[in-house]
C-alpha cells in the first residue's frame, strides 16, 4: 500500500507498448483494434489493486519531434512508425483513463522522459516519495533517496542501481554518453563498451574530469588504451552530444498543483458507456461487480 505522501509515476508510454504487442489482434464487432486499450487498462487495473496508490499520474510521449531531434537528427530514427491501430486506440484510453479519476499528462514536443523527470524532482520538492513504474534505463538517472524505480515489482533505490548497472545513479548518464545506447540511437564513443565505461567511470570520474584527464587512462589497465584514448580524443563532439541526448530534462513547465495529484472519484456510467462502446465486456463485468477496482476511499 502507498503511503500518503508517495507519489507513484507511471510510463504509459511503455505501458501502451507492452499492451499493444501483448494483444494486437483483439479487435471488437466493429473492426476496431482494441487489444491496447485492453491490456494497458487491465495491466492498470492490477497496479491499482496490487499498490492502492493515493496518489497516482501517467505521463505519455505525443508524436512530433523533440528538442534532441534539433541537436542530433538520427535521435530515435531506427524505431518503427507508431501503427495506425495503435494510433485509434490512444484517444478512447486516455478518456478511460480519466474516468477513472486518474490523471495523466501528455505535452506536445515534450518527451515523456522529461515529464517525468520534473514531475518527479518537483514532487520530491513538494515532499512527496516519488516511485517511478518503468522499464526505461534513462530512468536509472533520477533514482534518489527520494526517487525509486518500480521495475517488474522489483524497487531499485540507489544501492540496487549501482549493483545493476555497477556505477551509481549520478553516473548513468556519463556512462550512456560513453557507450550509446542503440534503443534511442544515442551514439556514444565507439570502441567503448559497458566495461570500458564502467571503469573509466568509477576510476576517474565524470564525462568532463575523463576528458580534461585523458593521460589518467594509461594508469587503468586497460587493453587497447592507447586506441581508448584515440577515441575519445576523435568522437569528442559525439560524446557531448550523447550527453546532451542522455539527460533528462527536469524543469518542463508543468503548471500542476502538487496538493492535487490524488486518485479522483471514477465516472461509473461513463466507464459503462466507454467499455460498453468498444466492447469490453470483462471490464464492463468488474464494474457491475464492484471488481474494477478499489474505489478511493479504500485507498488509505
Amino acid at each position: 500500500m502507498q503511503k500518503k505522501n508517495s507519489l507513484i509515476i507511471i510510463d504509459g508510454s511503455y505501458y501502451l507498448y507492452r499492451a499493444y504487442y501483448a494483444f494486437p489482434f483483439l479487435i471488437n464487432s466493429r473492426g476496431e483494434h482494441t487489444g491496447a486499450i485492453y491490456g494497458f487498462i487491465n495491466m492498470l487495473k492490477s497496479f491499482i489493486m496490487q499498490y492502492k496508490p493515493n496518489n497516482l499520474v501517467i505521463v505519455f510521449d505525443t508524436k512530433g519531434k523533440t528538442f534532441r531531434n534539433k541537436i542530433y537528427k538520427y535521435y530515435k530514427n531506427k524505431r518503427n512508425k507508431m501503427s495506425d491501430n495503435l494510433i485509434f486506440q490512444i484517444d478512447p484510453l486516455l478518456k478511460i483513463v480519466k474516468a477513472m479519476g486518474i490523471l495523466y499528462i501528455s505535452i506536445y514536443g515534450i518527451e515523456a522522459d522529461d515529464i517525468i523527470g520534473t514531475l518527479a524532482i518537483e514532487s520530491v520538492a513538494y515532499g512527496y516519495n516519488v516511485l517511478i513504474s518503468t522499464c526505461d534505463k534513462d530512468m536509472a538517472q533520477l533514482v534518489s533517496k527520494n526517487i525509486s524505480i518500480l521495475n517488474n515489482n522489483s524497487i531499485f533505490g540507489p544501492e540496487e542501481i549501482n549493483l545493476k548497472f555497477g556505477i551509481p545513479p549520478n553516473l548513468i548518464v556519463d556512462y550512456l554518453s560513453l557507450m550509446g545506447d542503440s534503443i534511442d540511437n544515442i551514439p556514444g564513443v565507439p570502441g567503448i563498451g559497458k566495461k570500458t565505461a564502467k571503469k573509466l567511470l568509477n576510476n576517474l570520474g565524470d564525462i568532463k574530469y575523463i576528458y580534461k584527464n585523458l593521460y589518467k587512462i594509461s594508469t587503468l589497465n586497460l587493453r587497447g588504451y592507447k586506441n581508448i584514448i584515440n577515441n575519445l580524443e576523435k568522437y569528442i563532439e559525439i560524446a557531448f552530444i550523447s550527453y546532451k541526448l542522455a539527460t533528462i530534462k527536469k524543469d518542463v513547465p508543468l503548471n500542476l498543483y502538487y496538493n492535487k495529484l490524488r486518485l479522483e472519484e471514477p465516472n461509473i456510467e461513463l466507464l459503462k458507456k466507454l467499455f460498453k462502446r468498444f466492447e469490453l465486456k470483462s471490464f464492463l463485468i468488474d464494474l457491475e461487480k464492484n471488481k474494477f477496482f478499489i474505489k478511493k476511499n479504500n485507498y488509505i
